[in-house]
């Protein structure tokens, strides 16, 4: 089964993707210089930045180990797209942290009715 780590246009999930040192999912590029030797055209994860402030945040981890032979060295992940996964991972996650805070609320009353009824015996 081919991963998204093999198909050199794919965008990896936002939960695969690892955090940087300032805490923020990475962003996916493509190498384009010639230097170091053999990494143009390789994947690598880095910090977004995303206030866009001179950072010391130097988190860079390569995807592939060789150049993926004849990859449009595009970039495969713009600033917007990645602002558009960042917005849909974080609402998704307020979503589900509301979901389990009503959970907890409505647990918390069926247990409080359940007091109720043996403080009345």
């Amino acid at each position: 089964m081919s991963t998204w780590r093999d198909d050199p246009n794919a965008i990896p999930p936002w939960n695969e993707r690892p955090k940087c040192h300032c805490g923020f999912r990475t962003w996916l590029q493509v190498w384009t210089d010639p230097l170091p030797q053999g990494k143009k055209g390789c994947r690598f994860f880095k910090c977004p930045d995303i206030d866009d402030d001179f950072k010391a945040c130097t988190f860079m981890q390569w995807i592939d180990t060789r150049p993926l032979g004849r990859v449009s060295l595009n970039e495969v992940e713009t600033k917007g797209q990645y602002y558009a996964r960042h917005t849909q991972a974080r609402e998704e996650a307020r979503l589900a942290r509301e979901e389990q805070e009503r959970r907890v609320r409505q647990q918390q009353i069926r247990l409080k009715g359940k007091e109720d009824e043996l403080k009345r015996w």
